[in-house]
């Protein structure tokens, strides 16, 4: 891989230089009826110039733009080519539709990728994946996927794995039985979520152990069972989950019985908001989080650990200056410890507009800049009754059409390449609410 990998880097030097020299690259295909991107390499057009998605990313090198035209594509892409870029020509009509008997509808193992534009749906597995490999040191880097749809994927819409410097943006999910967007098992992360629409999905967004320059901001998640989890677990590496800021949200009436479901734990905590699990130093901020009826706000241990091993703990996490109304159930505000005997263990909650909460007062209980109490209550168990069971994903309904990538015909082709993650958390805005 690093061989491969100098070696793609040292074609993309040489090709911006030919291009400073005047020189250029382009296909010879027939045309789509717009004028051509001006790429930074050669733009392969789908299916002018190559019968299918897979031959064009295969015959395409560093900085090369993969163009396609619209039509429904029964294939499963994998990408193996650094630094190129995979564009529909229309997001609505560019489908990747993997008829319920492929994996991924788009697989990426090299660094530096962007998807754009385009849909993926009905895959069995994901709809898009970035991921290193698991079991050896390679970690994807760089990579970016901007308005994209995906639904009705049998795991996860868009899901970045063992991947860093990475921008999700501008991107649609629905019907999925674990969450529509996902980042795990990064540290650091160096990663943003923004400006996404997350709906009809057991969770909005999940992360498993992704830690350090990893924000979630400007977004909403309606209509999940959960909205928001970030988690510790044992089923990936580098635990615990920590240092992540979810800002600028608007997280709401999420207690959809109506969506599929792959995993029964979460099931004891549908109808909340922003949970996090096990977290560590995770801040939270200028949120509107409301309408969900179990609870808005949540801080909590994560115990579903192997017999033997403690929970993970929640500790240090700042849920600051956010709105969080109309829970029902255990309240707006939420801080359930595995051991409170050694106090709030630094949690804080300070500023929020908030009528309930657990514990009570729970400003005042677990304040920002001072200790804080011990021996917190427990949650009465009964409040944590298993929730709906759930649909097939095969059957949650279509999303509407989704916005198009403005000059998606002329942009120039943009790599993820030397991404920049550097977010002014204090410039965030607190969302409005429903007309």
């Amino acid at each position: 891989m690093r061989d491969r990998t100098h070696l793609s880097r040292l074609a993309a030097v040489l090709a911006v230089a030919l291009l400073a020299l005047g020189c250029s690259s382009s296909s010879t295909g027939g045309s789509t009826g717009t004028s051509e991107p001006a790429a930074s390499g050669a733009v392969l057009r789908v299916p002018q110039d190559h019968p299918t998605i897979q031959a064009a990313v295969d015959a395409a090198q560093p900085g090369d733009l993969v163009l396609i035209s619209p039509g429904v594509y029964h294939e499963g892409v994998v990408v193996q080519t650094e630094d190129i870029v995979i564009r529909g020509l229309d997001r609505n009509e560019v489908i990747i539709d993997g008829e319920f008997t492929r994996d991924n509808g788009i697989k990426v193992f090299a660094d530096g990728v962007a998807v754009e534009n385009l849909t993926v749906r009905n895959n069995t597995g994901n709809g898009l994946f970035f991921t290193g490999d698991y079991d050896s040191d390679y970690v994807l880097t760089g990579y970016r996927a901007s308005y994209v749809t995906a639904y009705n994927n049998g795991d996860y819409g868009i899901y970045a794995f063992n991947a860093r410097l990475g921008i999700i943006e501008h991107s649609y999910g629905s019907g999925h039985p674990d969450s529509a967007f996902y980042i795990g098992q990064c540290n650091p992360c160096d990663a943003i979520i923004r400006d996404v629409l997350a709906e009809n999905n057991m969770l909005g967004y999940s992360g498993t152990n992704s830690s350090t320059n990893l924000y979630l901001i400007n977004s909403e998640w309606r209509n999940n069972m959960i909205g928001i989890v970030p988690n510790s677990q044992d089923s990936e590496k580098l635990a615990p989950q920590g240092h992540m800021v979810i800002a600028g949200n608007y997280v709401h009436d999420n207690n959809n019985p109506e969506v599929p479901i792959n995993n029964d734990t979460y099931r004891l905590a549908s109808g909340t908001g922003i949970i996090v699990t096990g977290g560590v130093e995770n801040l939270v901020t200028k949120n509107r989080v409301e309408g969900n009826l179990r609870g808005n706000i949540a801080v909590i241990l994560w115990p579903f650990r192997d017999p033997g091993l403690p929970p993970f703990e929640a500790i240090g996490n700042r849920v600051v200056g956010n709105i969080a109304r109309g829970a029902t159930g255990i309240g707006d505000l939420v801080l359930w410890l595995a051991d409170s005997s050694q106090g709030v263990q630094g949690n804080c909650f300070a500023d929020n507009d908030y009528l309930t909460s657990f514990p009570a007062d729970i400003e005042q209980v677990a304040p920002c800049g001072a200790p804080g109490g011990k021996d917190l209550p427990d949650i009465d168990l009964d409040k944590l009754a298993m929730g709906p069971p759930g649909v097939d994903y095969k059957s949650v309904v279509a999303p509407p059409p989704q916005p198009n990538m403005p000059d998606a015909a002329t942009a120039p082709a943009r790599p993820a390449t030397d991404i920049v993650i550097d977010v002014d958390v204090e410039a965030i805005a607190l969302p409005p609410g429903k007309d």
